[in-house]
């Protein structure tokens, strides 16, 4: 890391600190496991950590900033997924720490397994707006889409979600 200002060296430490449960949340519901979720987030605080210092003094809004780097860390890896053809393990996706689950909107009901079924858009949108609050012009700038094809996108994953929760379960 080329030499930094130590206050600004400070200033990324408390940002990172204050956002690490909600980008963890973030990527472990993108990804589809708490474990690859931590994985997911280490690789987005390593590119984080590398720009920091070129790109600190000019950032208007750094948690924003943060969660694009997390949210195309979580792509890379699910692209890298798709081309290695890696098999899921057998560990239960459903099981997840209490603090990964809020008690409101249908996106933050869904287990991880069920989020996983949605497309990566749709899936991010959701987790962004429903589990972590997000407006829906922040939400178009982490994502990089206009503000109509989040809007679009929410309401299909919504959609999605209800009829996918009204399924009947293949094992009882």
């Amino acid at each position: 890391m080329p030499d930094a200002d130590p206050s600004s060296l400070r200033d990324f430490a408390v940002l990172t600190d204050r956002l690490r449960p909600t980008l963890h949340r973030y990527c472990a519901r993108i990804v589809g496991s708490a474990v690859d979720g931590e994985d997911v987030l280490q690789n987005a605080f390593l590119k984080a950590t590398e720009s920091w210092p070129s790109v600190s003094s000019s950032l208007e809004n750094p948690e924003g900033w943060l969660f694009r780097i997390a949210h195309n860390a979580a792509l890379d890896f699910l692209r890298g997924r798709v081309r290695h053809k890696v098999l899921h393990s057998d560990e239960n996706i459903d099981v997840v720490p209490a603090h990964f689950i809020a008690p409101d909107a249908l996106g933050t009901r869904a287990s991880l397994q069920t989020l996983s079924r949605l497309p990566v858009t749709q899936r991010s949108a959701v987790v962004l707006r429903d589990v972590l609050g997000f407006g829906v012009e922040e939400i178009s700038r982490i994502l990089e889409m206009t503000v109509p094809a989040v809007k679009g996108s929410l309401q299909r994953a919504r959609q999605r979600l209800d009829q996918i929760t009204r399924e009947p379960e293949d094992f009882q």
